[in-house]
């Protein structure tokens, strides 16, 4: 869980530091590096959010204490990060695109559907900001690191008074 956790982090920095710069700066741009980044990311994500449901969470009362029951870590996990995590991870832009091409195909070709499309393009993007909810889970890694650095510091503190009154 940890080297997941970690690779998470890594891929939630990227995303919030190249999808507002694409979103910014280029504009009607889809390369093929952006659309495969895209989704790698989002399934990566979505697999995410089944390795949370699989995964043993802290007992709230004595942190020594791991639940590892389905039931429980599933019942737990709806009830905290999962909505946010489905929301975030739904690439909703490229869904909308998808829906707008299969209308495109069923009505005749017209000038006047190319600004739309233009327009609808860039409401695709916007979209995309939603996978900047992502965030909370930036938060919620950080708290999980927080705990293990004070853990750390906390017993390399006690070597050091130990070696020291040695």
């Amino acid at each position: 869980r940890f080297y997941w956790d970690l690779c998470m982090l890594l891929l939630l920095v990227a995303n919030l530091i190249i999808l507002p710069v694409a979103i910014s700066f280029f504009n009607d741009d889809l390369s093929t590096r952006w659309i495969a980044f895209n989704c790698l990311s989002d399934t990566i994500f979505l697999i995410d959010i089944v390795v949370n449901f699989r995964t043993g969470i802290m007992q709230q009362d004595n942190a020594e204490q791991v639940i590892l029951d389905p039931k429980l870590i599933a019942k737990h996990y709806l009830k905290t990060w999962f909505f946010l995590d489905l929301i975030s991870s739904i690439p909703l832009d490229y869904i909308f695109l998808i829906f707008n091409q299969l209308q495109d195909f069923s009505e005749s070709f017209q000038i006047l559907h190319a600004g739309r499309a233009l327009r609808i393009l860039r409401l695709a993007k916007l979209l995309s900001l939603v996978r900047l909810l992502r965030l909370s889970r930036l938060v919620r890694y950080v708290s999980q690191w927080e705990e293990v650095y004070v853990r750390l510091n906390k017993y390399i503190s006690e070597h050091i008074l130990t070696l020291a009154l040695y």
